[in-house]
């Protein structure tokens, strides 16, 4: 279990910081300023949201993921609302992670918790998809996956929760609960591929249907509808690179969660569950890299290990960045068997 739980954190930790230099970009794009397909970590350029930071420098994301594992271990391993919010505001009181990464939505609900006069809000915002439901509610969700191992009900449970702690709309819940039953799944001793796809599946069906009874509702695309097609991408013949193109095409890679997540399920299928070469797919599929190989690399980190995470990079992530992986790891290894 040990083993799992690092290989979600170290899997994760190493998308965020190999995709940190190719956000926002396309595919073709990346491979011009990079030279070809990134497989290593390079300095953010200034046009990225992560720019200043060294290589191998995880994104704000991750951080805030981290935060939020932290939280949920000081609370003995409970999700509730409090959590959340704790470790939004923990993630906000630094500057230098907050202020390039924090999505309009995460914005205004800090402002709500610590100031009682919020911005006025453009009517289109309110009632935008792309505005309100980005895909951040699923990126940092992960660690709730990791804390309840092949308890998806419990994960769905703890996942929905903690998203409408910020997001509060079915469309972000469903791809929350997709992650969360995926990484679960991927705890699992003897979870295959097959197990981990079907119950993130099952998860964003889940967390759509229970986010249409208690949250937001708006027009937007159905998160496991559009997973649904990029498994079937995921699925047809071709290389990896191939399917990876078709998904940044007909699927997208960006910030709103209908794009970032089915784009998961699509790369994690295209390159049959591989963890490194599923987190090159994020890093190299274009737009919101960071976000998309930080998930590929939780869920495939938890469903081979940690060893499935090239230990270099896992040396790499320690150097650059002051985070205690391994403790962490231990910390929520206890609660478990606790």
């Amino acid at each position: 279990m040990y083993d799992k739980i690092q290989g979600s954190l170290f899997g994760a930790a190493v998308g965020s910081a190999l995709g940190a230099a190719t956000a926002i970009r396309s595919m073709e794009q990346i491979q011009e300023k990079f030279h070809g397909f990134v497989t290593n970590f390079f300095q953010p350029p200034d046009d990225t949201f992560a720019r200043g930071q060294e290589a191998g420098a995880v994104s704000g994301d991750f951080y805030h993921t981290y935060l939020l594992a932290k939280h949920l271990v000081a609370a003995g391993g409970q999700a509730y609302e409090k959590i959340g919010q704790d470790a939004l505001l923990a993630w906000a009181e630094q500057p230098k992670w907050f202020e390039h990464f924090a999505d309009p939505t995460t914005r205004n609900v800090v402002k709500k918790l610590t100031s009682s006069i919020l911005p006025p809000r453009h009517r289109l915002y309110m009632s935008h998809y792309f505005a309100l439901s980005a895909n951040g509610s699923a990126v940092k969700i992960f660690p709730v996956g990791l804390m309840r191992p092949g308890q998806i009900q419990q994960a769905l449970a703890d996942a929905i929760v903690v998203t409408m702690t910020v997001y509060n709309d079915a469309y972000s819940i469903s791809g929350a609960c997709a992650i969360a039953a995926a990484v679960s799944e991927a705890m699992r001793p003897q979870s295959k591929l097959y197990d981990v796809v079907q119950a993130g599946l099952y998860g964003a069906r889940e967390g759509e249907r229970r986010g249409r009874e208690i949250a937001r509702q708006y027009p937007g695309p159905s998160v496991w509808k559009r997973i649904e097609m990029a498994i079937e991408i995921g699925l047809r013949s071709g290389s990896a690179q191939s399917k990876m193109a078709k998904l940044a095409d007909c699927i997208g890679s960006g910030i709103a969660v209908a794009e970032a997540v089915p784009a998961v399920f699509g790369l994690l299928v295209a390159n049959g569950g591989n963890t490194m070469n599923s987190i090159y797919g994020g890093v190299n599929v274009g737009n919101d890299t960071p976000a998309v190989a930080t998930m590929l690399g939780a869920i495939t980190g938890a469903l081979h290990g940690v060893d499935s995470v090239k230990a270099e990079y896992r040396r790499v992530i320690m150097e650059k960045n002051q985070l205690d992986i391994p403790g962490l790891a231990r910390d929520m290894l206890a609660l478990i068997e606790k």
